[in-house]
């Protein structure tokens, strides 16, 4: 089982010691943080073990917090440019941090499109635009109208530049 703290939804936050204490359970074997808190990311990389990953759930932190030690990223925005986000993974591995950078920036908007900005409808839209199924969302939640898809359009091939 991963742990995912999304306190902005849940109204809870999971605080790094406690999830320590979760890490030592043999059915939990790592996590996923969508809080935004990067303080509090970086104790819980601090406060648990190696072997158990940290994922960092908010793309347009996915470099920072590969800075600190996650493991990876689990992204909303990954279901619309999964070649950008592992392309990012990829040039921090290498060292090539300004390069990644670069990339991080020209993610950012797509991911905040996708999540903040428009939602879930967002998100629906931008993977209908890069040919994956999206579909419609489901009431009570309306579809992004023409401008948002045109917006989304641009910031995905931005990402993808």
């Amino acid at each position: 089982m991963l742990l995912y703290s999304v306190p902005q939804f849940t109204g809870v936050s999971l605080q790094a010691l406690t999830v320590a204490r979760l890490a030592e359970h043999k059915n939990i074997i790592g996590m996923k943080d969508s809080s935004g808190d990067m303080t509090l990311f970086a104790d819980l990389i601090a406060f648990t073990p190696k072997s158990f990953p940290i994922f960092i759930g908010s793309a347009p932190v996915l470099l920072p917090a590969l800075s600190l030690g996650a493991a990876g990223g689990i992204l909303a925005v990954a279901n619309v440019v999964p070649e950008a986000c592992t392309r990012l993974l990829g040039l921090y591995r290498e060292g090539k941090i300004d390069r990644a950078r670069g990339l991080q920036f020209n993610i950012n908007p797509i991911a905040k499109a996708v999540t903040s900005q428009y939602g879930v409808a967002g998100l629906k839209a931008a993977m209908d635009l890069v040919s994956y199924f999206g579909g419609d969302p489901r009431l009570p939640l309306l579809k992004v109208d023409d401008k948002a898809k045109m917006e989304m359009h641009t910031y995905i091939q931005m990402a993808l530049s």
